[in-house]
């Protein structure tokens, strides 16, 4: 469930600083200028909890797309099978382990 976020003036703001940076860990601040939101204060951890919850949500939309183009046929697939049966016609060049040099395939 959402806690409705405190709405205070930023003029407050300037008053109780202190306080309302002591209060953010508790949850976001709403700051407002002439009754519209401006800004919200958030403390250092639920900032970063939103960040990493936004790229873990944005990883799951690529996976799904990728999933959906395979499925289309507009991506194609490569057996891992494959890529290992073409690195081993390659011969080594001063380039190291032909594993080394794949970073990513379809297991």
């Amino acid at each position: 469930m959402e806690v409705i976020p405190e709405l205070m003036p930023i003029s407050e703001l300037r008053l109780r600083q202190n306080e309302v940076l002591s209060k953010l860990p508790e949850g976001a601040v709403v700051l407002t200028q002439h009754g519209r939101a401006v800004a919200v204060l958030v403390s250092p951890q639920q900032w970063n909890n939103l960040i990493e919850e936004l790229e873990d949500l944005e990883d799951v939309l690529e996976a799904a797309e990728i999933k959906r183009r395979i499925e289309t046929g507009e991506e194609a697939v490569t057996e891992w099978s494959e890529i290992e049966a073409e690195l081993d016609d390659i011969p080594d060049q001063g380039r190291g382990d032909s594993q080394e040099r794949v970073t990513t395939a379809v297991h």
